[in-house]
């Protein structure tokens, strides 16, 4: 009772504390390595921070706190130990192209919105963990992942285009519209914004090929900084007249709320609600894959995706009083993490403290930072989420799987993210609906069917085959096609076993289809047994009844591992073999 009692005791704080799980392994050597990997995250974030809360439509200081506060939740509340959250490039556009059409950006209205479709997120995120559904998140395809994240890759590059030429330009607007856009942009082109877009770009690509250790988001930055800052020098910052960022409000505790109110919130309505469906859904998605693949990486065992659902949910909602908008993990984030050192979630706490006081600090220099190169580190940012080498690796496999990353990714372009992401989740359902729906099928031989032989059953007289997966609505036509496949060989003048020891159930459809064979077999004066694993037939009373009212209780067996040839007078709950 002791030992019950403290188990179950455990399994409450871990529930309620889940940071308790790892906060006894931090020794000196732990706590070091955090705090070195810490820092190096929380500096690294930085000008990719300002540059997502740009892409959002909403200041920049916005970004930092959404890459301050989540990460604080996520590694108390969460499951994974190297997983960091924050802004995230694909959230980012989502809440652009889902505000756009309502608010002037970067207006109060934008940012009330954007607050309340974080809070919306998160609680939708919260009933998915509480509701044990983040399981769900492993079944996402791989391929429409890929069509998802290029098609934000590209979306940002599209975007971008008017910032780092200096034009301003309407981005709420369809893609046809913006490219039009963008033929008519180039001949407004200011040279020396376009001087230096170019020279950031240029200058994070040869830093990242030529020391790829290097942190090249921020020396790109500092290269950009440095050129603008020479322009200004050589023709005068009135000539040159590249646009700053300008100077950032910031608050120890930017508290703020979601408003639900009739009057601020009825207009948008409609389309918030499949907005935050749409970023709940993709920010679990890519969360879940980081999890998995840092956990992979760095041999964490015990990784609960429920646990790290909740987490994310937990950080969107508190985050939404905190002035964060949607967040959820970050690949680069997490990847830097891992390779500086970190051992435990400490290393996510240590970043977000060390991003604060570099923020307060640096404050003053950000204000300076020109826009095209903001345009030219989310052009890095866009093209590394394009994988040619995934995408080519796509096309060439002949299949759905091509016809599903061209459908999502044309989606996502045309429609928007929202969009491209319901159809994913559409497409990746289907896909596993049908994977499932096709039960494995095995004709037995000689020696294998002689231990399914009962009565006056001989080996020349029997066909036996072996089934196995889920036997369900979805799966009757194949079953009644393997059904035809066998009958094609013996013309059903032959007694039919079905070794079903590695089904994991059967329903009353598939039920059905079964006892249709078994009437067809008696019909020529043949008899089709069953063998299945004791316990699958008893959990519906109705698949017991058809099964016993064509096949006869008799030729039901159950069993664990058959071992005997002898004839066994069974019922559905008889003893195993």
């Amino acid at each position: 009772m002791m030992v019950k009692s403290t188990l179950k005791s455990t399994r409450v704080r871990n529930a309620l504390f889940p940071f308790m799980a790892w906060w006894s392994l931090l020794d000196r050597a732990t706590v070091r390595n955090d705090t070195i990997a810490g820092i190096t995250a929380g500096v690294l974030i930085l000008p990719q921070a300002i540059a997502l809360a740009t892409l959002a439509g909403l200041p920049p200081e916005y970004g930092l706190y959404t890459a301050i506060f989540p990460v604080i939740i996520t590694a108390l509340y969460g499951s994974s130990w190297h997983s960091l959250s924050g802004p995230n490039t694909a959230l980012a556009v989502l809440t652009a192209m889902t505000i756009a059409p309502f608010a002037n950006i970067g207006s109060p209205d934008y940012v009330q919105y954007a607050i309340t479709l974080t809070f919306m997120a998160g609680i939708l995120q919260l009933l998915f963990g509480v509701l044990r559904l983040g399981v769900v998140f492993n079944y996402f395809s791989h391929t429409v992942m890929v069509a998802l994240v290029t098609g934000v890759g590209i979306i940002i590059v599209i975007q971008q285009v008017g910032n780092f030429l200096g034009v301003v330009m309407n981005l709420n607007e369809t893609l046809d519209q913006v490219l039009m856009q963008i033929m008519f942009a180039f001949s407004r082109a200011n040279p020396y914004a376009v001087m230096v877009g170019v020279i950031t770009v240029v200058s994070g690509l040869l830093i990242k090929r030529l020391r790829p250790k290097w942190p090249h988001y921020i020396m790109a930055v500092g290269v950009g900084m440095l050129t603008a800052w020479i322009l200004g020098m050589l023709v005068g910052s009135a000539t040159a007249h590249i646009d700053m960022l300008g100077y950032m409000k910031f608050t120890a505790v930017p508290f703020s709320a979601p408003d639900f109110s009739p009057e601020n919130f009825g207009p948008f309505a409609n389309f918030a609600y499949p907005a935050a469906m749409g970023m709940a859904v993709l920010g679990l998605m890519q969360s879940s894959v980081i999890a998995r693949s840092m956990a992979a990486k760095s041999g964490q065992q015990g990784l609960d995706i429920n646990q790290e659902v909740i987490g994310q949910g937990l950080s969107n909602v508190a985050g939404s009083f905190l002035s964060c908008f949607t967040s959820c993990g970050s690949f680069n984030r997490s990847a830097a993490n891992i390779e500086a050192g970190a051992k435990t979630p400490l290393a996510g706490l240590i970043s977000a403290f060390a991003l604060a006081v570099l923020v307060f600090v640096a404050a003053p220099v950000i204000a300076y930072l020109p826009v095209p190169v903001m345009a030219g580190v989310l052009f890095l940012v866009g093209a590394a989420l394009v994988k040619v080498k995934d995408i080519r690796h796509l096309l060439a496999i002949k299949g759905g799987g091509r016809v599903v990353f061209v459908l999502v990714l044309l989606t996502t372009l045309f429609s928007g993210v929202d969009d491209g992401v319901y159809l994913g989740i559409f497409l990746s359902i289907a896909g596993y609906l049908r994977t499932i729906s096709k039960p494995g099928f095995e004709v037995l031989f000689e020696q294998e069917k002689r231990q399914y032989l009962t009565g006056k059953m001989t080996v020349d007289d029997t066909t036996a085959i072996a089934i196995s997966g889920n036997l369900f609505f979805g799966s009757t036509q194949n079953i009644e096609r393997a059904f035809m496949d066998v009958a094609k060989d013996d013309m059903r003048k032959a007694n039919l076993v079905v070794m079903g020891e590695y089904l994991n159930g059967v329903d009353v459809a598939a039920a059905e289809v079964i006892a249709q064979e078994a009437v067809k077999r008696k019909k020529n004066g043949y008899q089709l047994s069953l063998w299945v694993r004791e316990g699958v037939l008893t959990g519906d009373v109705q698949v017991a009844q058809i099964l016993e009212a064509t096949i006869g209780k008799d030729y039901i067996y159950c069993s664990g591992r058959v071992k005997s040839a002898a004839p066994v007078d069974t019922t559905l709950n008889a003893h195993t073999v």
